[in-house]
């Protein structure tokens, strides 16, 4: 599909004076401003604008999951993601491949994935695993699926869970929804290793088996992560079966058309 560039040019109506009218530039900062602004049903490549006014691609989701449309925030295979260099939390800057959006190694910057949270409708993340290999709308279930809220993921949250060191190492962070492999948690909480700067966000089942609302999916192996870092991979899970298998991250949120 070629690039739509999610810009939004309203025109106001001719006043009666005879004046010309205004025109209000609309350029859109998420995927839920696409939808919201141009219409857009059709999943594929957008260009949006950062808080500074630079444009950039990135992939739009607004048929998989409906009623929620999401902007593609992160991508990578696992032999990616399991370099040292990618290991790094979503708060890092460290932007890869803007230029040329590529699902095996994808990040967006800091600035843009902020611009992205601050925009309006975006009240949610999602994490799904190999999203571009997916016939026909892009995500065939919710298997092997995460989904929270933003506003419940804070990891500077003081309830984090200390090491002998008194190190911060993990937090029961709140889910709408979490499945590993066919096991499903609703509205629970999971265990989010704390990210670093050379730790990537993810799940550490080895811990959840445990703690927080004792989420234990089937044929887990010793600290299986799931949905990033992967330090212990299991090929059992679809976001680590094979070297090329992605791990794919958004922002989003439930699109309800406003009635007039």
């Amino acid at each position: 599909m070629s690039r739509l560039i999610a810009f939004v040019v309203i025109l106001a109506a001719i006043v009666p004076n005879g004046f010309s009218s205004v025109v209000i530039k609309h350029r859109a900062k998420s995927c839920y401003e696409v939808k919201e602004y141009l219409q857009a049903n059709e999943n594929g490549f957008y260009n949006l604008f950062d808080s500074l006014g630079s444009p950039y691609t990135t992939y739009c989701d607004f048929e998989s999951d409906t009623p929620f449309v999401w902007t593609l925030i992160e991508s990578f295979s696992l032999q990616e993601a399991q370099k040292t260099a990618n290991r790094k939390g979503v708060y890092v800057n460290h932007p890869i491949g803007e230029c040329i959006l590529s699902w095996s190694a994808f990040r967006l910057s800091r600035l843009r994935m902020d611009t992205i949270i601050s925009s309006y409708g975006t009240t949610h993340y999602r994490t799904t695993c190999n999203f571009n290999y997916v016939n026909g709308t892009g995500l065939a279930n919710r298997r092997d699926y995460l989904r929270g809220e933003i506003c419940r993921r804070s990891y500077f949250h003081s309830t984090w869970a200390l090491n002998r060191y008194g190190q911060p190492t993990y937090i029961c962070n709140y889910v709408d929804y979490v499945n590993v492999r066919g096991t499903t948690c609703r509205k629970c909480t999971v265990p989010f290793v704390r990210p670093t700067s050379s730790v990537h966000e993810h799940i550490d089942l080895s811990i959840a088996a445990s703690h927080c609302s004792k989420f234990t999916p089937t044929d887990s192996i010793s600290n299986e992560d799931v949905f990033g870092h992967y330090g212990n991979a299991n090929p059992l899970f679809s976001c680590a079966s094979n070297v090329n298998s992605t791990t794919n991250w958004w922002l989003g949120g439930a699109y309800i058309a406003e009635a007039f």
